[in-house]
């Protein structure tokens, strides 16, 4: 990995919090933006889809009882490494659980899975993508269409907002209006994934 190019991906802290204090949309918000993120890791280790997806819930279930002790502002700390540890152990432990059919890694997998590095098995960059691509999507759940395609239309393709307003039958002003609380919205929950 070259970590010199690009640096850590942090957790933007209200999610953390809103997760970490019961908060059922920022739980669900952690879960829709890692949960890819960490099913991927497992199945690098070279599990099955269905021991990754078994994996990923019994990490998510660790992580909800763990989160209030976890400490972003320890030095060193982030989370995308805090998630890694937790998933590589949940995955030993499947594996050590089920002797009767023992989820099977080959050399390079086995070697992810029993290293202990904080690094997880996949590129950082690969990771942020993720996360950014997966927090659009989340975010875009849950945005009104119509105000969702003002601001893609504008924002992202690069439409006059005349010619917007125009087709979606609404003011100029609205356009502007929509594009801008969107753009906000996504720049507070993505601002401190990056320290």
């Amino acid at each position: 990995m070259n970590a010199g190019t690009i640096e850590e991906p942090s957790t933007h802290p209200s999610l953390l919090e809103r997760a970490r204090y019961g908060d059922d949309e920022g739980w669900q918000m952690l879960v829709q933006v890692y949960g890819p993120i960490v099913y991927r890791w497992i199945r690098r280790c070279g599990a099955q889809s269905a021991d990754a997806a078994d994996v990923m819930q019994d990490t998510f279930l660790a992580v909800a009882k763990a989160l209030p002790r976890f400490n972003l502002d320890q030095t060193g700390a982030t989370f995308r490494g805090w998630l890694w540890t937790i998933a590589r152990n949940k995955l030993r432990d499947r594996q050590r659980a089920d002797q009767r059919s023992p989820i099977v890694l080959d050399g390079e997998a086995l070697q992810w899975a029993e290293r202990e590095s904080s690094d997880p098995p996949s590129e950082l960059a690969d990771d942020v993508q993720s996360i950014q691509n997966r927090m659009l999507q989340v975010l875009r759940q849950s945005t009104d269409p119509k105000t969702w395609q003002m601001f893609w239309r504008t924002a992202v393709e690069g439409c006059d907002p005349a010619a917007v307003a125009a087709d979606l039958n609404v003011s100029r002003w609205t356009v502007y209006k929509a594009r801008a609380r969107v753009l906000q919205r996504l720049r507070k929950e993505l601002k401190d994934f990056h320290r």
